[in-house]
């Protein structure tokens, strides 16, 4: 008997299949094999139509290798590039929560693998959101103390594009 025809076999390799689709270096890799194995896929069956060496086909042979190179040197940065977007991520999940000085210090990570200037701008942007929280509080903290006009001023002087931006607009309207 063939154990591979089992049903429960079966569905237990799609769970797992699903399973992984969760976990970001599988996500990764099958987005950069995605991008690089469609025009390959197109190349190559476009080459398959030609005589076989002729100008077309070679063209179309030399475009195949440069394909499989690329896509081999992209392959190498997939460990750093997955890294990143994990600290991304987790100071993005930190900044979510309030808490900037642990988002900073998440971002300081990035320097390491060589991406200085991102973690640069996602520092700069945690002390933005962290500077207009601390007006917001301190906004509300004066509505409640009964000087609106101070807390006006404060209120206006929070940027748009922050969280408490938009908190802040609701409570100038």
């Amino acid at each position: 008997m063939n154990t591979w025809k089992g049903p429960y076999l079966r569905a237990g390799l799609v769970v797992l299949a699903i399973m992984m689709l969760f976990w970001m270096p599988t996500r990764e890799f099958l987005k950069l094999t995605f991008m690089i194995g469609i025009p390959f896929i197109f190349i190559l069956g476009f080459m398959l139509k030609k005589e076989r060496y002729s100008l077309p086909w070679i063209i179309s042979m030399v475009l195949l290798v440069g394909i499989v190179g690329g896509y081999g040197y992209l392959l190498t940065d997939l460990p750093e590039r997955i890294e990143t977007r994990r600290i991304i991520s987790q100071g993005a999940a930190l900044m979510a929560e309030g808490k900037y000085d642990q988002a900073i210090n998440e971002y300081r990570k990035l320097e390491a693998l060589g991406r200085g200037e991102k973690m640069n701008e996602k520092i700069e942007a945690a002390r933005k959101e962290k500077t207009a929280k601390e007006a917001l509080t301190e906004a509300k903290r004066l509505i409640k103390a009964g000087k609106p006009e101070q807390a006006k001023r404060i209120l206006e002087s929070i940027p748009g594009d922050t969280r408490a931006g938009g908190e802040a607009e609701d409570l100038l309207d």
